[in-house]
């Protein structure tokens, strides 16, 4: 599809392509990448090559020098040559550059500070900065002495960002938000039945879900009930932060509790995002949203569901290809990340 250039930045070349998949999700830090490109582009790419996706579109003038609105950034993974018969197929696979600090494992010290120049400082050893959004003084507060033994970073800097409220994500250029889930409530992002909803699927799962949650550390124990899951199950998460304070216990056992009430409503829709006409209508488009992206409350109003709510986007996953261009985009109550 012509609008959707696919680059590989690290030899400067444009890629030939003839599907493509992305997923951006508030469960997963690292957006993923499965694109389908020409058995002529083989010799041009290699694992671990940087990536990018954008959206070249003369109505968004900020974004015309850089050859279009960046959605993605990732690094190359693996590739797949698969041929069966005539058919020649090329498949890349790829996640954003956090991979490199989920991945890795490290001995290391550092003082005590607050949680995102924590995260900055580790990122560094991988070229990965950190933002909060928005763009405002540091909101994070002061995190112990921080050790690793032989072990990624990452789990503790998510159990830490969970204990002030906070979530991780990637950005569309490879590196790091931390913020607040629900950042902002856009009026020209809606999801309508008989609109611009072309499916829909709603889900109630309660496999994941306990009647008491446990959660020690520091010497102290926190137990939660969930009075809408009555039988035996019990979930215990041991916090191994020996300074970790009776509040931000109680703060993890209401999260897990909440996450795992788990209603689900995916829905498809044709585009990536807003269309010409509204984001002609939005002004200069610098800092606005113009795709579908996670961590935004909209409206969602489906009549057959008898659902008319504002919700959280939690995941969206685009497609393209030649004949189609479309996303499929999933909603929670907000209060299933707070």
């Amino acid at each position: 599809m012509s609008r959707i250039v696919v680059k590989d930045v690290t030899t400067n070349r444009v890629l030939v392509w003839r599907h493509l998949f992305i997923r951006k999700s508030l469960d997963s830090i690292c957006h993923t990448l499965e694109v389908e490109i020409a058995p002529t582009e083989r010799k041009w790419i290699h694992t671990h090559d940087k990536l990018e996706v954008r959206v070249p579109n003369p109505v968004m003038k900020d974004s015309e020098e850089a050859g279009g609105r960046r959605v993605t950034t990732v690094l190359v993974d693996e590739i797949t040559a698969q041929v069966d018969g005539s058919t020649h197929r090329i498949t890349v696979l790829g996640r954003s550059p956090a991979r490199d600090m989920i991945d890795s494992t490290f001995s290391d010290d550092y003082p005590e500070m607050t949680l995102k120049a924590l995260t900055n400082r580790i990122g560094g050893k991988f070229s990965i900065t950190c933002e909060t959004f928005p763009n405002t003084e540091d909101p994070t507060q002061l995190v112990p002495a921080f050790c690793l033994e032989g072990e990624s970073p990452w789990i503790k800097l998510v159990n830490e960002a969970n204990n002030q409220g906070f979530l991780f994500t990637a950005n569309e250029a490879g590196n790091l938000y931390l913020w607040k889930a629900g950042r902002g409530n856009p009026e020209h992002f809606h999801l309508t039945e008989g609109i611009n909803i072309k499916t829909i699927r709603w889900t109630e799962n309660g496999s994941e879900q306990f009647h008491r949650y446990i959660v020690t550390g520091g010497g102290n124990n926190v137990q939660l009930v969930d009075s809408t899951c009555e039988n035996n199950r019990e979930l215990t998460i041991d916090m191994t932060d020996p300074a970790i304070t009776q509040t931000k216990l109680e703060r993890r056992a209401q999260t897990e509790m909440r996450r795992r009430r788990e209603t689900r409503t995916r829905v498809t829709v044709s585009g990536w995002g807003l269309t010409d006409e509204q984001i002609k209508r939005l002004g200069p488009t610098e800092e606005k949203e113009v795709f579908w992206v996670p961590n935004i409350l909209i409206l969602v109003t489906v009549p057959s569901l008898g659902l008319a709510d504002r919700l959280l986007i939690c995941e969206v996953e685009y497609e393209a290809s030649p004949e189609m261009l479309g996303c499929t985009i999933t909603v929670v109550n907000h209060e299933a990340y707070l």
